[in-house]
Formats: structure tokens, sequence, C-alpha cells
């Protein structure tokens, strides 16, 4: 198989936190060291979808072009919401994809949203990755520039709290 083509999101990334490999919770964005020889990419940006018997796995953004990035949130969105939080008590807020963790349970685990979006699009497919745990360093969850999120403000609305802000 060819290698696949890195693009950088660099420009698109707002803030950058350190956070610990147990407080990760899926649906965040992160950024680690991956130096593995054989490894092409050694900075991931991951869309974390899921963790087992250490071992993450999830959507590396750097194999997507931008357009692609922004129609996975999109998509996401779609079906459950993304939002600004602070569960695990960092410094400033982060955007997470409200995917089901032990922390906050919602009806929408990592395995569906792969169902629904990854696995029907051969690109997500493509850039769907597994990392071992004990080797990335650096850990860091990643606000990154979401288009729907700054039309949005403050995460999805209903479109009845949108027509109530159009109407005052």
């Amino acid at each position: 198989m060819p290698r696949q083509r890195k693009i950088s999101h660099h420009r698109r990334i707002i803030l950058e936190q350190k956070v610990s490999e147990k407080s990760i919770l899926p649906g965040m964005v992160l950024s680690f060291g991956y130096n593995i020889i054989g490894v092409y990419d050694r900075r991931p940006l991951l869309f974390f979808m899921y963790e087992d018997g250490g071992r993450i796995q999830g959507i590396n953004l750097n194999y997507l072009h931008e357009s692609r990035v922004q129609m996975l949130f999109s998509l996401s969105q779609s079906i459950i919401p993304l939002m600004e939080e602070n569960l695990i008590h960092l410094p400033k807020d982060y955007l997470r994809l409200q995917l089901s963790t032990s922390r906050k349970a919602t009806s929408v685990n990592a395995q569906l949203l792969y169902e629904r979006i990854s696995k029907r699009d051969i690109h997500y497919k493509n850039a769907y990755r597994t990392y071992l745990l004990n080797k990335a360093t650096s850990m860091k969850v990643v606000n990154y520039n979401i288009d729907i999120m700054s039309k949005l403000k403050t995460g999805r609305k209903s479109s009845v709290e949108a027509l109530k802000r159009e109407e005052e």
C-alpha cells in the first residue's frame, strides 16, 4: 500500500493543553509524539475514539484534507453534540464530541459513531489508526478550529433556540 500523504493542520489549532494518558476521553482531539521505527507520522493529530488494553484508536486528522476534517465534525455533530467542557479540570475548557464515557454517559459510543460515519467513507477508514499508549509522549488535548462551532458558538443548538435568537 502506498504511503499516505500527511497534511498539516497546524494553522487550525487554537489551543493545546498537556493532559495525562489516564485523563483522555473519547471524542477529544489529541496531539502526541510517537517516535517508533517505521512510523510515518511521528506527531499524530488524533480524533480519539476508543482505548483498549493500552492502545488508543481513532482517526488521524493528518491524513485528511481540511474539508474532510470539517465534514467529519459536521456529520458527527448531527448525531451527537460537540461542546466545550472541562470534566478533567484543565486550566481551560476543551472541545469534545460527547461520546459516552464512564464519567459522562450518553447514547452514542465510539462504535456507533464508527459504524455511522467512518466505516462508510473510505477516507475516514484509511485514516483510522491504533497507537500504543505507552509509546505516546507529550500527550496534549487540542482545541481545533471547527467551522460549525464558530457558527453555533456554544455547541449544538436546537432550531427553536436559533429562532429565539433571531427574533431578539
